[in-house]
């Protein structure tokens, strides 16, 4: 998963920026607590000393809220070390604890600034009338900087679907395939997907919530357990190497692997996606407003950043693991191995073949490729020399797979886990797509016909 510059900048620099933070969150309330306390609270309008002392308190308190935050951070991220369950727990509470916080933070810092404002035109009104514009420029210039900032902070707490363009599957019309994936989840002991969706990506991948699918037409919203497949994929794996794949999927939905998740994965996911949309923004607006959002964001950039780490090694660990379950249901190691080679090699054909698909969508060429999938089989048979798939994954395999929420080790990392040599596999075994995967979905042309049209109108 790509990080964005903002993030990637401090990713190393943990201690750097929690001072920083603790810095950037100080400053406004310890000068606000000193301008305080010069004034008499005698002016135009007499005011009670105890208000003062109450706003000092204030002002105390949102010090105390802006050190806790970055602190209670780098706390928590010790204590919860790499233990998926305390992460699970802890990463949600810090999440809208620093977002929420910030906001109670700033919102305190608005009324700090507005009282000492209105307590210093209060001592000088009637004295030089230069105090009083600048007293009410100063107000004014405060409404202008700290909605944006409050708005760019509270837009961490917005909810981000993972965008799909595919079909969901129903088990009236699909029951083989669902039998198929409940006889997989039964054999390893983990739960049964509720939901299984097919597109035209090259994506295997299990996820508890959070996914929008687009047909086309409707709009799905998924929050249940969801199994994702690659329709094109599919018509190049053996049924047996796919038990391999969904076996391994599944074995995301066992044990703490679930838990994990259900409360980590999704916030930690729709993080990133927020700081990559405010890379954007920084890009197009270089001005003093995304300079104070940049002052604002940076304790939930220490927050996302403490747990990127962890993320990194415990995603690694989770999918060397739930290769063991693909190795499982597979019937063996080496055919669960052949099964990610496949998807690694094939996948570039894949990519050359989108291309393609591409320009002749832009070229207004839209009768040329009527299924997506099959001109991908037939371009596998053109671009790829059957003897030398081995020399193309030597190539590849030390390249990692993306996945939407986690990175995957490398194939070399994944073969030696299983105890498989390259030299084990064969081209003959590469190139085998019978019995093919696709058998299990009835009418899966008519599918990839749909998919692909609504590619076009989007490609246009």
């Amino acid at each position: 998963m790509r990080l964005s510059k903002f993030s990637e900048k401090y990713i190393n620099n943990s201690f750097s920026l929690y001072f920083k933070c603790l810095l950037i969150l100080s400053i406004l309330p310890v000068i606000f607590f000193k301008l305080s306390g010069f004034f008499s609270g005698f002016g135009f309008y007499i005011i009670n000393s105890n208000l003062i002392l109450i706003l000092q308190k204030i002002i105390i308190l949102s010090l105390i809220v802006g050190i806790s935050i970055p602190t209670l951070i780098i706390l928590l991220s010790i204590i919860s070390g790499l233990n998926r369950k305390l992460i699970a727990n802890f990463f949600p509470f810090l999440n809208y604890f620093t977002i929420f916080g910030l906001i109670a933070y700033l919102l305190i810092q608005v009324f700090s600034f507005s009282a000492v404002v209105f307590l210093f035109l209060n001592e000088i009104t009637g004295l030089k009338l230069i105090f009083v514009i600048i007293g009410i420029s100063s107000s004014l210039g405060l409404v202008y900087v700290f909605p944006p900032i409050i708005k760019g902070v509270f837009k961490f707490s917005k909810v981000i679907y993972i965008p799909v363009i595919g079909v969901v599957l129903n088990n009236k019309d699909h029951s083989e395939i669902f039998s198929f994936i409940k006889k997989i989840s039964k054999s390893i002991n983990s739960k049964d997907p509720k939901n299984i969706v097919v597109s035209m990506s090259t994506d295997f991948y299990a996820i508890s919530k959070d996914i929008n699918v687009f047909n086309g037409v409707n709009e799905v919203l998924l929050k249940d357990e969801t199994i994702h497949i690659s329709l094109p994929l599919l018509r190049i794996l053996t049924i047996k190497e796919l038990e391999g794949i969904i076996g391994h999927e599944l074995g995301h939905f066992e044990g703490d692997d679930t838990l994990y998740a259900i409360k980590f994965a999704p916030i930690y996911r729709r993080l990133n996606q927020q700081f990559l949309e405010l890379e954007k923004f920084f890009e197009k607006e270089e001005n003093s407003k995304s300079l104070f959002i940049k002052l604002a964001v940076y304790p939930i950039i220490l927050l996302f950043n403490e747990f990127t780490r962890k993320e990194e090694k415990i995603s690694k660990a989770q999918e060397l693991k739930a290769d063991n379950f693909g190795a499982k249901t597979s019937g063996g190691s080496l055919t669960f191995i052949n099964a990610l080679s496949k998807i690694y090699i094939y996948g570039m054909i894949w990519s050359e073949t989108k291309d393609y698909f591409r320009e002749m969508v832009r070229d207004k060429n839209l009768n040329s490729i009527k299924n997506l999938s099959l001109k991908f089989i037939e371009n596998t048979k053109i671009l790829l020399d059957k003897e030398k798939l081995l020399q193309y994954l030597e190539g590849i395999q030390y390249y990692e797979q993306l996945h939407p929420s986690d990175t995957h080790p490398n194939l070399e990392q994944r073969m030696k886990n299983l105890n498989i040599n390259l030299n084990e596999l064969s081209n003959e075994k590469l190139t085998t797509f019978n019995p093919s995967a696709a058998s299990l979905i009835p009418k899966i042309d008519i599918i990839e016909q749909n998919l692909t049209l609504v590619l076009k109108e989007l490609e246009k």
